[in-house]
């Protein structure tokens, strides 16, 4: 089929049917620039409606990122198509793929700028379908693996902020060769990454190596690995529909599970349940490897140890009987800040933002949230120092914040984000676990000056 054939028969279906918005992750090469092309002739000819627009991504790896920004720019000019550009920045981490990390880092900015109801169209076709399956078979996959890329999937909600963005591959059943028919046919001109000529990475020597040879014993390899691909990612679904069953009464929180019930499962439930749960959290998995090590050295350790097992940028670890999956943090980030009268302060660390609103008398008796009163001494929003003594609204006792800590089952891990108002030496409220834990009133002396509500946002 040709290009636009594939795309008039996929906008006649879901999810591009029902989305108002759709939107090309523009790089500027040629796969993603004959995309925006056949998407705006579609769209010109009124065959089907939908507004359509192009997000670039400049990860500033390659000495020519600005000017293939300042290309893709012109082009949408030239096609009178909605552009946007966003800059990331991308680091080398130890033992981890500059390549991935791009990945992730675009895209997450991809879902940050998408608005609702929008899908995100990627250019991949099925020869990047076929390297990415012999990759995946390379690294000893099992069937999510070897189902090799999704036509379509939905960015997980719980690491951006409750926003879901869809993603879709409309090209996966055409050939690359149908792609430079099309744009040499319409006169296109693209950007050529020069980095796709290194074969010291795994995929470019694949693709420069290997996939030549292949294709000239078995000119058709590409469709039938992707025939495989599809039928791997069925079986998968089926799976899934049971691990999803499974892991229900298993669950204790959206990123925690169950110790005992987990403690009960065979290594191979305890592994495809795992991974099942990290997919939900949009988490890749870590390597077997890995998983051999969670019941010996995390589920069993001792009652009084505080495992921790670490992969990629997340860790497990343990606590209250549940097992978690958290961000590996580098280091503790200390508040210390006195409030100078700001209607915000941004916090570090996407820790979110506090905002200061002045209310009246009425509203402070309506109210259950934080409220501060400056004129009886400064504001200090802190963390760190759990010695200092807190006595919670409705308790009868005074005591160290850490042992509020203990009492309320607070995750070490998670001390380290909660903050401490404090006037006059006395604390006013923690912000901890998503709410406000406010001082009894009694203790806190008053006068009839106007009044400040805190609220943090994320």
């Amino acid at each position: 089929m040709s290009v636009l054939s594939t795309l008039r028969e996929q906008l006649s279906c879901e999810p591009l049917f029902s989305a108002t918005h759709i939107i090309v992750a523009y790089s500027g090469g040629l796969d993603s620039h004959v995309l925006l092309h056949a998407l705006h002739s579609i769209k010109q000819k009124g065959e089907h409606d939908f507004q359509l627009s192009a997000i670039h991504i400049h990860h500033g790896l390659s000495k020519h990122a600005d000017q293939w920004q300042t290309h893709c720019q012109r082009v949408c000019n030239q096609l009178n198509i909605a552009f946007q550009t966003a800059n990331v920045s991308v680091e080398a981490l130890p033992r981890q793929s500059l390549e991935a990390q791009a990945r992730e880092a675009r895209y997450n900015k991809l879902v940050e700028l998408a608005p609702v109801n929008s899908q995100v169209l990627l250019g991949q076709h099925q020869d990047d379908q076929l390297e990415t399956f012999l990759l995946q078979l390379k690294r000893g996959a099992g069937p999510k693996g070897l189902s090799a890329m999704n036509r379509a999937w939905v960015s997980p909600c719980l690491l951006h902020a409750n926003k879901q963005v869809g993603f879709y591959r409309p090209l996966l059943d055409i050939r690359q060769h149908t792609i430079v028919d099309y744009a040499q046919q319409h006169i296109l001109k693209w950007c050529e990454d020069e980095s796709n000529q290194n074969t010291d990475f795994e995929r470019n020597f694949l693709r420069h190596k290997v996939l030549p040879v292949l294709q000239h014993r078995w000119p058709e390899i590409s469709r039938s690995v992707a025939r495989s691909a599809a039928m791997c990612a069925e079986q998968q679904r089926l799976l899934d529909e049971v691990c999803c069953e499974k892991l229900k009464p298993i669950k204790a929180s959206a990123n925690s599970l169950h110790l005992p019930a987990l403690k009960q499962l065979d290594q191979a439930w305890l592994h495809q349940l795992v991974r099942y749960w990290l997919s939900e959290l949009g988490i890749q998995s870590p390597s077997l490897a890995v998983l051999n090590q969670l019941m010996p050295e995390v589920l069993n350790a001792a009652d009084d140890a505080k495992p921790i097992l670490q992969w990629n940028g997340w860790q497990f670890r343990r606590f209250n009987q549940q097992l978690f999956v958290i961000r590996a943090s580098l280091e503790k980030v200390l508040i210390h800040k006195i409030w100078q009268g700001e209607e915000s302060i941004q916090l570090p660390e996407n820790m979110g933002r506090l905002t200061f609103t002045q209310i009246n008398d009425v509203q402070i008796e309506q109210i259950s949230q934080l409220t501060v009163n400056p004129n009886l001494g400064p504001i200090l929003i802190r963390s760190g120092g759990y010695s200092a003594r807190f006595r919670p609204a409705g308790s009868n006792h005074s005591k160290p914040v850490k042992q509020w800590f203990k009492q309320w089952k607070v995750a070490p891990w998670s001390r380290d984000s909660v903050l401490l108002i404090i006037q006059n030496e006395e604390v006013l409220g923690l912000f901890i676990a998503g709410c406000w834990k406010i001082a009894d009133k009694s203790d806190i002396k008053s006068v009839n000056d106007p009044q400040w509500l805190i609220t943090l946002a994320y």
